[in-house]
């Protein structure tokens, strides 16, 4: 679980670090062009062919769509790697959905700065497409991750999600001896048996409710934990992480129907946004060919 965060992590970091280089270029290049990193790279002999020009079809910007076309292209992949059992050994479902989603945010974030933020006909209508796309994305894997799995990405069985909590509170009370573990538990907000009953829309923003909410509630824990108990700073953290994994699987149990519910709805509308969206994109990218190489020509 660890490596998986950390694989996740670090694609996190990947998509922040290019957002803020792609934004400094672009205010640079439309307002303090010798400051842009295209200049200094031009200085030293280097993309020369590229000039610093902050146009969608012009300079680096044009190569910067068709890497965020691309990527976007190159995502579908994991729909291959789901569905066909012959590509089982291409690493783990897990990894392959992290990719997805990060060549579904990266591949977004490109083509908006490759459009040097001019929008108009049918590259606006592609544009909205594609944003829509993008947030139905990461609403999915949001509701995907509400649902427990194994490392593999198996789904757990409710007998299986009992037999993990159980063994959460039995190494919760080797840390926590002649602790009433309950009442620790009581900081974190979890679902209850009522929540079985909510319809899907107020299901997934009761979802988003709580997880904000406990935001601040593992905050207060943490307090209560070493405000009351003489542990050593790794043993609090271990204690924290522990409870904080239980909450989550009582919660995915009990959500557990109407997790699948809003995955089955999720697919309704992104499938057909993301299928609006290609078609979009490749009439955009022949319009432009047809268009204007035939302007330039």
């Amino acid at each position: 679980m660890k490596k998986d965060n950390t694989f996740e992590k670090a694609l996190i970091v990947l998509i922040f670090i290019t957002t803020c280089i792609a934004g400094f270029e672009a205010f640079t290049q439309k307002y303090l062009p010798e400051n842009s990193i295209l200049y200094f790279l031009h200085q030293h002999g280097y993309l020369n062919n590229y000039p610093i020009i902050y146009e969608p079809s012009k300079g680096i910007w044009h190569v910067i769509g068709w890497t965020g076309s691309s990527m976007m292209i190159i995502m579908m992949l994991y729909s291959v790697r789901k569905r066909f059992s012959i590509f089982n050994s291409l690493g783990s479902l897990r990894h392959w959905l992290s990719a997805h989603i990060f060549l579904g945010i990266m591949g977004p974030i490109l083509v908006t700065f490759h459009t040097t933020f001019k929008f108009g006909g049918i590259i606006a209508t592609s544009f909205w497409c594609m944003i829509v796309t993008m947030f139905f994305g990461i609403m999915g894997r949001y509701i995907y991750v509400q649902i427990p799995r194994d490392l593999s990405g198996t789904e757990l069985e409710t007998n299986e999600i009992d037999k993990i909590a159980e063994s959460l509170d039995i190494k919760l009370s080797q840390y926590l001896k002649n602790v009433n573990i309950s009442d620790l538990f009581k900081e974190i907000s979890i679902a209850d048996e009522k929540a079985k009953s909510l319809n899907v829309i107020s299901a997934l923003f009761f979802m988003i409710k709580t997880d904000i909410k406990n935001l601040y509630r593992i905050t207060h824990l943490k307090n209560v934990i070493r405000t009351r108990y003489h542990l050593k700073g790794r043993v609090r953290k271990e204690i924290v992480s522990l409870l904080k994994k239980k909450a989550a699987l009582i919660r995915q149990k009990n959500f557990l129907a109407t997790s699948h519910r809003l995955l089955h709805y999720w697919h309704v509308l992104h499938v057909p946004l993301a299928v609006v969206m290609f078609i979009i994109m490749f009439l955009h990218i022949i319009v432009y060919y047809l268009f204007g190489i035939s302007r330039s020509s």
